[in-house]
């Protein structure tokens, strides 16, 4: 989106007040290094020397490099992400950081024999450090650049993150940037809404967002509450007409809906990864402080926007707050799995269970029970039986979950249009009464393996619940997307629901 796209009366209003939220709460030394897509290093350079006390030491520098990384053949990592750990350090130690350029002569002091390569897609390639690796002691460690990965590369043909048991931090995706928003011209506005405007709007709202993204990262989530009152309180006066609009209450949907998928995607990428206790604290604060944030920063604001606004970050709160419980629980999950005698004492007792009466009774309670569905909990039993006996890691079990799901609610979703909220209900009661049935029955027969399935059943029944509400919101997403372009009739009522008690998760997948 460029500035001359704008009306010439609103220009010095909307930069002014954009150079505002850019530079906000200065006195409180948080990090200004927005995304590397719309600031240059000079920039950040510029501004770093604006805050720093310190000179820049090249030393110092050259210790931290030492610190933080080593050479491995065949290891690559995105210049642009190893500046922004380099601007990271800069920032924590209160210096004055170089500019790129001047950085990349001090890291060929640390790493003489170090390349540089042009690697990407056409059109999409980026300039890489070649023969270096993070550190696993590193705050700054992603599994995608360090040894391990590289050596996971060369067995199997592709990067397996989701076996890495490493400590995550979310510093390591430090220069991650948002996917494209909406593009005005792609709208159908009424005619009472000025292109300019909404174009000018989505412009403020991607910077608003990219700023938040970027805060998350470093963990300082204190600060988001000063970008949301500072954005909504200080907008500026002639935006305020435009806000109202069914249109751009659609849009903040939408935009709300990438940023909280970029965020849960930086703060956990899988639900197997093993995070810190320190990081899983404060996510669980950040989820309940959210709200109580936002109520603030849209005090007075039109109605419609407060409720799609409460309702999405609502729902993302619940994901995050899920999310940290799954991962617990399958932490706990992978020691029992990973233990061959207990997962022997688990296939004696699951093949000792009554299944055809756990059957009949969890067809009992099916309001139109058919044969297919006694076939379909026959064939489930057994694809379980199958992992245990063959000691299948969790990766194995969680595949199946994914499957599973797939294959008993997606597709026949996919044949009936507009039934997968009922086809995911009986699936989820059919799930539930089935598992239910099996722990009572091993509860009644004192399985020596009771309290290891019981841990199994808590993990399998949050996963799946996990996936459903993954699903429900997707079509609220797309609900959302239709109405902002116009396709659908999802309107004002739709932008006014707020289901505040339902448990729900977020967009899987937003396409445009």
């Amino acid at each position: 989106m460029h500035c001359g796209l704008l009306e010439e009366p609103d220009m010095d209003s909307t930069e002014s007040w954009i150079e505002r939220c850019l530079n906000e709460s200065e006195s409180k030394r948080y990090s200004s290094h927005t995304s590397l897509g719309n600031m240059s290093n000079d920039e950040h350079e510029e501004k770093e020397n604006n805050r720093a006390t310190k000179p820049h030491s090249t030393p110092a520098t050259l210790e931290w490099l030492e610190e933080n990384y080593e050479i491995a053949e065949g290891v690559c990592i995105p210049r642009s992400a190893l500046y922004m750990h380099y601007l990271d350090f800069s920032e924590k130690h209160d210096t004055q950081p170089v500019n790129a350029a001047s950085f990349g002569k001090i890291i060929r002091q640390q790493f003489p024999a170090l390349t540089t390569r042009r690697l990407g897609t056409r059109g999409q390639s980026k300039y890489h450090y070649y023969g270096i690796a993070v550190k696993e002691t590193s705050p700054y460690y992603d599994v995608m650049y360090s040894k391990k990965g590289a050596a996971w590369v060369n067995e199997t043909g592709k990067k397996e993150v989701t076996k890495q048991t490493v400590a995550y931090s979310p510093r390591s995706k430090l220069g991650t940037l948002l996917p494209e928003f909406p593009n005005v011209k792609d709208l159908n506005l009424p005619a009472s809404l000025p292109e300019e405007r909404v174009s000018t709007f989505i412009m403020m709202y991607r910077t608003h967002c990219q700023r938040i993204l970027d805060t998350v990262i470093r963990a300082n989530f204190d600060e988001v509450q000063s970008f949301l009152l500072h954005f909504w309180q200080g907008m500026p006066p002639h935006m305020l007409p435009v806000l109202g609009s069914t249109t751009v209450v659609n849009i903040v949907g939408v935009c709300d809906s990438i940023l909280y998928k970029a965020i849960s995607g930086v703060l956990m990428p899988t639900v197997l990864q093993a995070l810190p206790d320190s990081l899983t604290q404060v996510i669980r604060k950040f989820a309940k402080q959210l709200d109580e944030w936002l109520k603030i920063a849209l005090h007075d604001l039109p109605e419609n926007l407060r409720n799609i606004k409460f309702e999405l970050s609502r729902r993302f709160s619940q994901i995050l707050k899920r999310q940290t419980s799954l991962n617990h629980l399958c932490q706990a999950s992978r020691t029992v799995i990973n233990s061959a005698d207990i997962t022997f004492q688990m296939l004696e007792d699951w093949r000792n269970v009554d299944l055809n009466s756990i059957t009949k009774q969890t067809l009992y309670t099916m309001e139109d029970s058919q044969e297919e569905h006694r076939q379909l909990i026959m064939h489930l039993y057994q694809e379980f039986d199958h992992l245990l006996e063959e000691q299948s890691p969790i990766e194995a079990y969680i595949e199946w979950l994914d499957s599973m799901v797939d294959r008993c609610v997606v597709k026949v979703a996919g044949k009936r249009p507009g039934s997968l909220k009922k086809v995911a209900q009986q699936f989820l009661l059919m799930w539930s009464c089935f598992g239910t049935r099996v722990i009572r029955d091993m509860t009644l027969h004192s399985a020596p393996s009771f309290g290891s399935f019981h841990l199994i059943h808590l993990m399998f029944d949050d996963y799946v619940l996990y996936l459903l509400e993954s699903l429900h919101f997707q079509e609220r997403a797309n609900d959302l997307m239709r109405a902002m372009k116009g396709e659908g009739s999802t309107g004002e009522a739709t932008a006014a629901e707020v289901p505040v008690g339902n448990k729900v998760t977020y967009v899987v997948q937003l396409r445009y």
